[in-house]
């Protein structure tokens, strides 16, 4: 059998954690706003700072005893113990609280969903509109992510990994085909959307943010667009990158794609985990690297990695079967 041999090299522009650190949101900010997050009962829908979650899968909420007992016949069909002690919602707060990541969510939002043309003021407005992003664990050294995805070697049982964003999609519920949103979920934006009229920003959109992961649940959160996401969007500057190698300057058209790949350098730049997005990787975080090469796994968690590596330029010299 013939043995490939894979060397792996991997550089680091010198100026990349300058930059990082004068846009990395400080620490007390994300967990002040991270400590603001509200979850809903999965019963009653009640939203509160502080619910009780099952404690087997970690990924639902209640508000008592009761709606826990009420909820469990349809919840018992996709619970299964969780890897990650703390589950995915203090990832997905802290995520949410980088003030740089919510901004590049919302251009990645105002770009799909085309909002700068929408001179009726329909879409966030009169109606919700709804995203969806698929997120990952990776370690955090390409040379253990290269050793999962390509070889057989084997990696430390521990391995530090971080979030990454690996697919971005949206759509207005009830329109081109899509559903209209579950009542549970309208009316959580019709509240909001309430609420932020009353507060003075009627003239922000608002709708629907969902993170997913390779489990069967989901977090979904409000997500406003404000003036700076939207300026963004319209003056449309370029991302400019510096070879590390060369020195040479390239620059990227502001895209849904290129906005995402900021957001994951950004968070691979954290060193010092300065951003609380670095985290264990699980068995089946690992099991989702190594499925990339396997063309017979179709696991939407891996179809979005792939994705995502087929369109970033870290990725760019890794060949693929």
């Amino acid at each position: 059998m013939e043995t490939k041999q894979i060397e792996v090299v991997h550089a680091t522009h010198p100026l990349s954690q300058e930059w990082f650190r004068l846009l990395a949101t400080p620490q007390h900010i994300i967990k002040s706003s991270r400590s603001a997050a509200q979850v809903m009962c999965s019963t009653c829908f009640t939203a509160r700072p502080k619910l009780q979650t099952c404690q087997r899968c970690k990924s639902v909420w209640y508000c008592s005893k009761e709606c826990q007992r009420k909820h469990w016949p349809q919840h018992k069909t996709y619970c299964t113990p969780a890897e990650r002690s703390k589950g995915v919602l203090k990832l997905v707060e802290t995520l949410v609280a980088n003030i740089a990541v919510n901004l590049m969510l919302q251009v990645c939002a105002v770009l799909d969903l085309d909002l700068l043309n929408d001179k009726k003021k329909e879409v966030g407005f009169k109606v919700p509109f709804m995203i969806r992003v698929d997120i990952g664990i990776e370690p955090t050294e390409m040379a253990k992510f290269v050793k999962l995805c390509l070889t057989d070697e084997p990696v430390p049982e521990t391995v530090e990994g971080l979030v990454q964003v690996n697919h971005f999609i949206s759509h207005v519920p009830g329109r081109s085909g899509y559903a209209p949103l579950t009542p549970t979920r309208y009316k959580v934006w019709r509240t909001k959307r309430e609420k932020a009229n009353k507060e003075g920003n009627n003239g922000v959109p608002l709708g629907l943010l969902e993170f997913v992961n390779d489990s069967d649940f989901s977090i979904t959160m409000p997500l406003c667009i404000d003036a700076g996401a939207q300026k963004l969007a319209k003056d449309a500057e370029p991302f400019t990158t510096i070879s590390a190698f060369t020195g040479i300057k390239s620059e990227k058209p502001l895209t849904v794609e290129t906005c995402m790949e900021f957001i994951n350098l950004h968070i691979r730049a954290d060193k010092q985990n300065q951003l609380k997005l670095r985290t264990e990787m699980t068995e089946s975080d690992k099991a989702i690297v190594r499925g990339v090469t396997d063309k017979s796994v179709t696991k939407d968690a891996v179809r979005a990695l792939r994705g995502k590596m087929a369109r970033e330029t870290l990725y760019a010299d890794m060949l693929l079967p």
